[in-house]
């Protein structure tokens, strides 16, 4: 096993507490349950993404560079995938207008 799969694993794990918790703040209260999910998925999907970079590219970076960025990355997909859940369900939820008013 590679150590920057190690790091990953233990960055994202470590990002999904504080993702959970800032996607549960931010979003409306009918996407709760559905915003956890979407950020589940952000940061699986950050950390595929991560990873799959780091194999493509193989870079020379230091343990606690590539663990603080993947940390942050991971945050940030789990912010990223709530916003879209959020966004998705505010557009499912708007009532269809038959006559537009101009």
């Amino acid at each position: 096993m590679d150590p920057n799969l190690i790091l990953l694993i233990i960055a994202a794990v470590l990002s999904v507490p504080g993702g959970l918790f800032v996607s549960f703040l931010m979003s409306e209260p009918r996407a709760k349950w559905l915003s956890l999910l979407g950020a589940i998925i952000g940061v699986a999907s950050a950390a595929a993404a991560i990873f799959y970079y780091i194999t493509a590219s193989s870079p020379s970076i230091d343990g606690l560079s590539f663990a603080i960025g993947t940390f942050f990355g991971c945050s940030t997909g789990a912010f990223a995938g709530a916003l879209i859940v959020n966004f998705l369900v505010g557009l499912a939820g708007r009532p269809q207008e038959s006559t537009p008013e101009y």
